[in-house]
């Protein structure tokens, strides 16, 4: 079916080449006397008899709105250089024709009026016979000027830096388009020349055919049989040279012949999302508290340049070359291939000729990216949906995604989903949103430096500009402590409370495992009162009961290698429950580690995780460990990530869009700087059963230690009679690491042998000596 949108264009490109030709026409036609003879006609006087006589006493083969025309512009404008603009109208009507984008015309027709300027002026300065020809009234005066202000050669030295500078300027903007189009045309040239030599011998041979059998001299005839006399020649010494010159030229011939019968590459434009302005919905809503809150502005994000989306042709048609090549080494027929350009790679999809096997291009993947000198290359056979195999390949011109500009979309700004999740740029150019309610879990990983930690940011920033406080909460567990610390400025409206502790982003270990079971028992306790209202979820809840909703719950947890490594089965056992059941009440996971191996992400942990988020992997058993797939080991790093939707067969590759830390710190701050809500969302007590209380119990409303460490005494030995309570004391002295050293520190500070922590500075150490403290820890054992 025909694009409406591509046949107007080629239509307005084809117009635009016509206007071109009349334009360059004319001038090239100019006679001076055209001029009297179109003065006699006035301008209202364009059809009729008067009309007709003039036309037959002109010059010009373009009538006589050629005529005035031309007059015009090499008289009283620029002469004859007046055609460097019809050189850009050219260009014009190529792009327009071909759908390609408008910024390289704009920058050549702006190089065309300068320089017609800067020519014009040239020859105005000079004093050959026809100089007023070339240069036009405008022309004149602007040398006369020049000359004038800087004298003679002042004046030339200043338009030759202008002509060379305007000329460097346009082959830095464009000169790849330019070789690529010059190129081209000296293709097609070469060839026009190589097919006129075989035309004009094909014609000799039938010329010298037809000339023989209509020779009606009978001596020809006769002398026919006297060629077999041979052997005269061959007594000759001087033996004839074979002809090899002209293999080189079929070779040539037949190599051209293989290019020619390449299928021609189908560059597919890339989809161009409408944007919308953020800041024109309604920013300040009421809470349930009765409280007002603004959702952050749009502003609090960076304005970045907005890069150059231009493709270069010349860079695509020589890596079309090199892949098929490759495969023709490989008996691998393509009929049809198609490009697609994104942010950072380029998606070819090949369509195979039936007689060849998909497995047998899938086994080729290591060869072609030796061929094609790449970094890594992806390989996705078949794509899904299409009769096509693809292979994406690094293009020379990465552009980063900015937040703003995945933000600033109809897309985000009308969306209907629950809880809107940006995630990036797909290879088409499409923003790519989905909605966390329906993964209904999400599991991130990838190696360090590859984007996770950016990616979390990504995601809770969607949340904090399209939710307000009192439709999703957020529980952050935070082992590495400076991840997440930026989200401490959300306590007082998006994040929770805990029964029993005092922080609000978990860092410790023992305390994640009850944060956690916290989340598992508000689970519980909703289920209850979704059976009570007889509704099967929380959506349904929520209009059922408006006055009594329930917030989404969010749990984002950064680095479960080290959770896993801790505590083990007291953190799988949670994360599985609520994986598995808390999708209906509203609870969902984001969970991270940049360790993917089986036994941080156990069978039982990637079972009830859908929607899986790899970023670039060490190696393809991690890729296989996350995705059931390989394909994350040939990631670029830097956001560039496969995402594995739950209802999709294979994963979607998507660059995450770039958010600093600053940005994330003035969204948080924007937030924090407001009133804060009335009543916190704080989740109830977990139910400690025998198990769980063996390691852990709970004191005076803290977490705490359920036995006291071994290293206990030793470690209140070591304070006391250095009178110094630092967390880095125990760890150099006792060889603890970081969390046991911490929760020791924890201990002494229950049994009131330190006191409570100072920031960075050392806690006080409440026993003055060893006597006291072997008397307090004898009371403590009794």
């Amino acid at each position: 079916m025909i694009d409406k949108e591509t046949l107007k264009q080629e239509f307005g490109g084809i117009l635009l080449g016509v206007a071109a030709f009349f334009y360059i026409g004319s001038l090239l036609f100019y006679h001076p006397d055209d001029t009297a003879v179109v003065s006699r006609l006035q301008w209202f006087e364009m059809i009729g008899s008067a009309a007709t006589s003039v036309a037959k006493e002109l010059h010009n083969p373009f009538g006589i709105l050629g005529a005035r025309l031309s007059s015009l512009l090499v008289e009283w404008f620029l002469g004859y250089m007046s055609v460097i603009p019809g050189i850009a109208m050219v260009y014009w009507s190529w792009c327009v024709g071909r759908v390609k984008s408008l910024k390289p015309p704009l920058f050549f027709t702006l190089y065309a009026v300068l320089i017609t300027l800067v020519a014009g002026t040239m020859s105005g300065l000079t004093s050959f016979r026809d100089a007023d020809l070339y240069a036009g009234t405008v022309g004149r005066m602007l040398a006369t000027f020049l000359s004038t202000l800087l004298g003679t050669t002042g004046a030339w030295i200043l338009l030759l830096a202008l002509a060379v500078g305007l000329s460097l300027a346009l082959w830095r903007m464009l000169g790849t388009r330019i070789a690529g189009l010059a190129s081209g045309v000296v293709d097609a040239a070469t060839a026009g020349w190589s097919m006129a030599g075989k035309l004009g011998g094909l014609m000799r041979r039938v010329v010298s055919r037809m000339a023989g059998e209509r020779n009606p001299d009978p001596g020809l005839a006769e002398a026919s049989p006297a060629r077999p006399r041979k052997p005269i020649v061959a007594a000759d010494p001087v033996r004839p040279e074979p002809e090899f010159e002209p293999e080189p030229e079929s070779l040539a011939d037949e190599t051209a012949q293989e290019h020619a019968d390449d299928p021609e590459i189908t560059i597919r434009e890339a989809v161009r999302e409408k944007e919308a302005d953020l800041d024109e919905r309604r920013l300040k809503v009421k809470t349930k508290d009765r409280g007002s809150y603004r959702f952050p502005s749009v502003d609090l994000l960076k304005r970045t340049r907005e890069e150059d989306e231009l493709i270069d042709e010349s860079l695509l048609e020589e890596s079309k070359s090199r892949l098929l090549e490759k495969l023709r080494i490989y008996k691998v027929e393509v009929v049809r291939i198609s490009a697609t350009v994104g942010p950072r790679v380029t998606l070819f999809e090949l369509e195979l000729a039936p007689d060849v096997k998909v497995s047998k291009v899938t086994s080729l993947e290591n060869d072609l990216a030796m061929a094609m000198a790449a970094r890594g290359i992806r390989m996705i056979a078949p794509i899904p949906g299409k009769n096509a195999v693809g292979v994406e390949i690094p293009h020379g011109k990465p552009r980063t995604v900015w937040m703003r500009s995945v933000l600033q979309v109809e897309k985000f700004k009308n969306s209907r989903l629950a809880l809107p999740v940006v995630l990036g740029r797909t290879i088409a150019n499409e923003v790519y949103i989905d909605d966390l309610a329906s993964m209904p879990h999400l599991l991130i990983a990838g190696a360090t430096g590859a984007g996770k930690s950016v990616g979390i940011n990504v995601i809770i920033s969607s949340l904090l500009y399209s939710c307000s406080p009192d439709k999703v909460r957020f529980v952050l567990i935070d082992p590495k402590r400076v991840e997440l610390f930026h989200y401490q400025h959300l306590k007082n409206h998006f994040l929770v409370t805990f029964e029993g502790l005092e922080e609000q982003i978990i860092t410790e270990p023992a305390k994640a495992v009850y944060a956690l079971r916290s989340v598992v028992k508000e689970m519980e306790q909703r289920y209850a009162r979704l059976e009570v209202a007889g509704v099967r979820n929380i959506a349904d809840f929520n209009r059922k009961l408006p006055q009594e909703a329930l917030p989404y719950l969010v749990v984002v947890v950064d680095e479960l290698a080290d959770l896993m490594m801790t505590a083990g089965k007291e953190v799988e056992e949670p994360i599985t429950r609520l994986a598995q059941l808390a999708r209906a009440v509203g609870i969902h996971l984001i969970v991270a580690t940049q360790r993917p191996s089986v036994d941080i992400i156990t069978g039982v942990i990637k079972a009830n995780f859908p929607a899986r988020i790899a970023f670039q992997v060490a190696s393809r058993v991690d890729s296989r460990t996350i995705l059931d797939s390989s394909g994350a080991d040939q990631l670029l790093g830097n956001g560039d990530m496969l995402y594995q939707p739950a209802n999709q067969p294979k994963p979607e590759r998507i660059q995450c869009p770039y958010i600093s830390s600053s940005e994330v710190e003035a969204i948080t701050s924007f937030i924090g700087s407001q009133e804060g809500l009335k009543t916190a969302y704080e989740l109830p007590r977990p139910d400690m059963n025998e198990k769980n209380a063996a390691g852990m119990a709970i004191r005076g409303g803290k977490v705490s230690g359920g036995g006291r460490d071994p290293m206990f005494e030793e470690a209140a030995n070591l304070v006391v009679m250095h009178q110094q309570g630092s967390v880095s004391l125990l760890q150099r002295r006792l060889k603890l690491g970081f969390s046991r050293a911490a929760r020791v520190m924890d201990q002494l500070e229950e049994n009131g042998i330190v006191g409570s922590a100072e920031g960075s500075k050392p806690r006080e150490v409440l026993v003055q000596n060893l006597d006291s403290l072997e008397l307090l820890l004898r009371n403590l054992d009794g």
